[in-house]
């Protein structure tokens, strides 16, 4: 089994896989407001960080891998010095149209457009859960078609299961999207079902950490790793 190991460093969370990952946390420019009253949708059209998704990719404090920008109208995270290294940003707040309340993502679905540029291992996708209470799920894919499933809990991240899938698409962007179903956490690319998993509580770690769970970005690997828009919506 593959373990990793987790250590604080300033204001980052940073997660060692003993043969692979870390993970170099922070934590929403400009929104663009669905019809729909209870979505919001974030396309990276201004280039200000402060703004997007309402402010919550955190300024980063110290040193990292990682590189975050927006360039042509995408979030881009870019690692260029450890292959070992994971990235991920919580949104742990939103404010929908036609509300002037902000209210948590304990409950939202979150979908996102994703394009992968990795350098042997390495995907780019979305966060259920708190990555900083150290809970999470993470779906992702890579630029080779293959899809990555990952589960922290804790001070372990262990990767869950890895396989190429016909529905995603090779060097080209994939749309991904969860769902609760009954007692799993399904995950789609494109529309398809590619695997489902026993959903874990996204709140146990969160609550005893007195932080918010809810649902994220994330990334990890050597490359650079895109996100064309990211929606998030109160769950049916």
């Amino acid at each position: 089994m593959v373990v990793f190991k987790e250590f604080v460093k300033v204001t980052f969370v940073s997660v060692t896989l003993l043969i692979g990952i870390t993970s170099a946390a922070t934590s929403q420019e400009q929104v663009e407001e669905s019809s729909a009253e209870n979505v919001i949708t974030e396309t990276f059209d201004g280039d200000d960080l402060s703004l997007i998704l309402g402010g919550q990719l955190a300024q980063r404090s110290g040193a990292s891998e990682w590189l975050l920008y927006v360039a042509d109208g995408k979030l881009v995270m870019e690692n260029r010095k450890n292959s070992n290294s994971l990235h991920y940003n919580d949104i742990t707040w939103v404010k929908f149209p036609e509300s002037d309340t902000v209210t948590t993502t304990d409950n939202a679905v979150i979908s996102a457009i994703v394009e992968a540029e990795n350098e042997g291992n390495g995907g780019v996708g979305i966060l259920v859960g708190s990555g900083k209470a150290g809970a999470y799920l993470m779906f992702s894919v890579d630029a080779q078609g293959r899809y990555h499933l990952l589960k922290k809990d804790g001070r372990t991240l262990r990767p869950v299961h890895s396989a190429i899938h016909e529905a995603i698409a090779v060097d080209a962007p994939n749309e991904l999207t969860f769902e609760v179903r009954g007692t799993n956490a399904a995950f789609f690319a494109n529309g398809t079902e590619i695997i489902k998993i026993p959903y874990m509580d996204r709140f146990g770690n969160a609550r005893q950490n007195n932080e918010r769970a809810g649902v994220g970005v994330a990334a990890f690997g050597i490359g650079r790793f895109f996100f064309e828009s990211v929606e998030i919506a109160e769950a049916d």
